[in-house]
């Protein structure tokens, strides 16, 4: 425990004294305060919008969930990648810490990142409501509401692993972020070149694409099925297929499959290789 301790202590030490953290931390605050004050101004002006607890954690949420895990891959990064330069992650290990002991650090630091961004988000859509010009029930949070929530954590996860992986691997903030939106480019592009192709195969399993599973993770509709009841009937007028939930728990394994497959090509990369 005392280890744990330790370890988490050095890990906030080192984010703390990075200014991109608190950057990172401010800026995520004020996009997810942007839906906040919108959602505000709708309730104030338009007589049928409703902005109340716990109505709200699906608008507030989507937005999380759609900038979210980038903003966690990319801090992650910036906050790992650099120690190798500046030699910080040879003095911890000079100092006395195992490479399994400063892996554990970074999956704590990980952890502590999501944990972060899911906290700034429930903390603004609590504290906004106090400016709404309706007033919020008894009830804070339902079962639909922390699946979401876990949910899209879940996809922080993913992320921020791909983000862990790639510093060890390159060990250069520069060379790790090209790589990363590189990837993002080339899965995205991916859909469209099979998109003629007939394989139903093919199409299912373009669905467990690692982005792709976080976007599935992140699809409100998955979590509120009533919302599919409101959009289905209007969308054969519009030309439109109808919608249908999808089986979040396939997305769930393997979403933790992905994030024990980078968090161990990370830990045998360090182990493998001179800091």
């Amino acid at each position: 425990m005392k280890t744990l301790i330790m370890l988490l202590r050095i890990e906030w030490l080192k984010a703390a004294k990075r200014r991109i953290f608190w950057l990172a931390i401010g800026a995520f605050g004020l996009f997810t305060a942007i839906r906040a004050v919108i959602g505000i101004r709708l309730a104030l002006t338009i007589p049928d919008a409703v902005y109340t607890l716990p109505e709200i954690w699906p608008d507030i949420l989507r937005d999380v969930a759609g900038f979210g895990p980038l903003f966690t891959a990319i801090l992650m990064i910036l906050l790992f990648a650099p120690e190798f330069s500046w030699r910080t992650a040879r003095q911890n290990i000079i100092d006395g810490l195992s490479k399994e002991q400063f892996f554990t650090g970074k999956i704590m630091l990980l952890a502590g990142l999501v944990l972060l961004f899911m906290a700034v988000a429930v903390l603004i859509g609590i504290s906004s409501t106090m400016f709404s010009p309706d007033e919020s029930g008894s009830i804070i949070f339902r079962p639909s509401d922390l699946s979401y929530m876990g949910g899209i954590a879940l996809g922080l996860l993913v992320y921020g692993s791909f983000g862990l992986m790639l510093s060890t691997h390159l060990r250069s903030s520069g060379s790790a972020l090209g790589i990363l939106f590189l990837y993002i480019i080339v899965e995205g592009i991916i859909p469209l070149l099979t998109l003629r192709m007939e394989s139903r195969i093919l199409r299912d399993a373009l669905e467990f694409l690692p982005l792709k599973v976080v976007s599935n993770l992140g699809n409100n509709l998955a979590y509120y099925p009533a919302e599919l009841v409101d959009m289905n009937p209007m969308r054969p007028e519009l030309d439109l297929v109808r919608l249908g939930g999808s089986d979040i728990g396939i997305y769930v394994i393997v979403a933790l499959a992905y994030i024990m497959v980078l968090l161990g090509l990370s830990l045998l990369n360090l182990r493998k290789r001179d800091l």
